[in-house]
């Protein structure tokens, strides 16, 4: 509202005074560093000599900054491509190499900057042949200083181009290593400690906020999901139940609902009508499953996961290894589906690996989700159409397979459409086979599923094929890096288990898996 007042007129210098404040500001950007440190023990050193020059031993995954990394450590070195074209000098004393690979990154990953050459990372790293002695005055250490500026690293692992590793071909002199006197190779063991500072800026309009402070930030993950939800009819709301399945005279208290909306095969049993008696009497009972696996089965169909997390995000590198007498009963899955299909689904005390560090609800405490225990509910899940957990199953059984089980999971793959882990476990046996030959769950494979040797041939057979292609190929053209002192880690093929040994592997294969084709 305008005044006529003379009083009431704008003062033009508090005027110009309180524009200037407004556009007037001040501005901070913050570089730290991010530390981390990893420690790799590697025994039984003298087995890695002669594997071949660039031919890595990994360390485990670990991450600092929301990134992931991994050591690479080259026992017979890793030579740069105008080396490997000129034969070693008589005599040569060569290098051991070693490097850093960023091979990922989290939701929240710290320090990337968009420059010309892409998204980068500027990091410090120090790398330490540790002396075993206690003394420490003989460690050999190699890193960048200060002054020398931060190390960008490639963020593109998909770019076999990009530089997304750094550290030394010439670390250190094999014999400079294997000195007894040295101390660094002590009972066949050697030590090495890997350090980083990650560079960080935060602030500026090049730079987010950083999300990574707690107080910036909200972990969904921490709230109930509605799996979380639903699992708690049936300990809260247990007396709301209008079914109930038996298993070996256990009484489990469901509800009709949710257990028609998870499954086709328990909506059939449920319905009611003459032709299906367990839909009148609201009683199913199960012939075909133990109760260990049915409380597993049932935790799935309320939760959407297994008791050790399986489900809720995207299934990784879990780890899970059975071990023990847990290992050697794995076949019990395949004997009890192969023997009829009727036979109940599951054993009873199976020792093995703990499933994990989950908290586990207190009905399925003593379940262990070992490889057996995983074999025997990819099985059911099929029987009752529970195709996610299915999924879950078969690719928790790529993550495990390994010899002593790779034939009965594959027969298993084959009897319960599932096709993924079929071709994972082909893939594994084709490259292991005179391994597996040797364990009792080939002998089983053979007998309930002899169809699967004529395909396990074919496998062989490719593979075979593919070695002599990338064997010719790599004779006649150089092999190509992603640059000058890095090792490109991704850009390379992983390097392939020779052909299950020529003559035995072979003979193996053609004998066996020929018979059973041919028959």
């Amino acid at each position: 509202r305008l005044s006529s007042r003379a009083g009431d007129a704008p003062n033009m210098a508090q005027l110009a005074q309180t524009t200037q404040a407004a556009l007037s500001g001040q501005s901070k950007t913050v570089t730290v560093t991010v530390m981390g440190e990893h420690e790799h023990v590697i025994s039984g050193y003298s087995l890695l000599k002669g594997i071949g020059d660039g031919e890595p031993i990994a360390s485990d995954r670990f991450t600092v900054g929301g990134h992931e990394w991994v050591l690479l450590f080259y026992p017979d070195g890793k030579r740069s491509i105008s080396e490997t074209q000129q034969a070693p000098p008589p005599n040569d004393d060569p290098y051991a190499a070693l490097f850093v690979a960023l091979i990922g990154e989290g939701p929240r990953p710290q320090g990337v900057v968009h420059s010309s050459s892409g998204r980068v990372v500027r990091a410090f790293h120090r790398f330490t042949l540790v002396d075993q002695t206690g003394t420490g005055n003989r460690d050999i250490t190699k890193g960048r200083q200060r002054d020398q500026g931060a190390v960008k690293i490639s963020c593109a692992r998909q770019d076999p181009n990009a530089r997304n590793c750094h550290g030394y071909r010439k670390f250190v002199r094999r014999s400079v290593l294997e000195n007894p006197q040295n101390g660094y190779l002590v009972d066949d063991t050697i030590v090495i400690r890997y350090e980083i500072e990650l560079v960080v800026t935060n602030g500026g309009a090049l730079h987010r906020i950083n999300k990574a402070n707690p107080l910036m930030s909200i972990d969904v993950s921490s709230f109930p999901t509605l799996g979380d939800e639903v699992r708690k009819l049936l300990t809260d709301d247990a007396d709301k139940t209008d079914c109930v399945f038996e298993v070996e005279g256990e009484k489990f208290p469901a509800h009709s609902l949710i257990m028609s909306a998870r499954s086709s095969a328990f909506r059939a049993m449920l319905r009611t009508g003459a032709e299906m008696r367990e839909g009148s009497e609201g009683v199913v009972r199960l012939s075909d499953i133990r109760a260990p696996v049915f409380k597993l089965l049932m935790h799935f169909i309320y939760s959407d996961e297994l008791p050790d997390g399986s489900g809720r995000g995207p299934v990784t590198d879990n780890g899970y290894r059975a071990s023990g007498p847990g290992r050697a009963n794995a076949a019990g899955a395949l004997a009890s589906h192969a023997s009829g299909g009727r036979r109940a689904l599951g054993t009873e005390g199976e020792p093995g690996t703990p499933s994990g560090t989950n908290s586990t609800p207190p009905d399925l405490e003593g379940i262990d989700l070992d490889v057996a225990m995983t074999q025997h509910l990819l099985v059911a899940a099929d029987r009752y159409d529970l195709t996610r957990l299915r999924a879950i199953c078969e690719s928790r059984l790529c993550d495990m397979v390994d010899v002593e089980t790779a034939a009965t999971t594959l027969a298993l793959a084959e009897q319960n459409h599932a096709h993924a882990l079929k071709r994972a476990c082909l893939e594994y046996v084709a490259l292991h086979l005179a391994e597996v030959m040797q364990t009792d769950g080939y002998k089983h494979m053979e007998q309930s599923c002899p169809q699967l040797a004529s395909e396990l041939l074919r496998t062989v057979a490719m593979h075979t094929t593919q070695q002599q292609q990338a064997a010719a190929a790599a004779a006649n053209a150089p092999l190509a890096l992603g640059g000058a002192g890095d090792v490109g880690f991704g850009a390379q093929p992983s390097p392939t288990p020779a052909a299950v040994a020529g003559g035995t592997a072979g003979g193996h294969a053609g004998g066996t898996a020929g018979g059973h084709a041919g028959g």
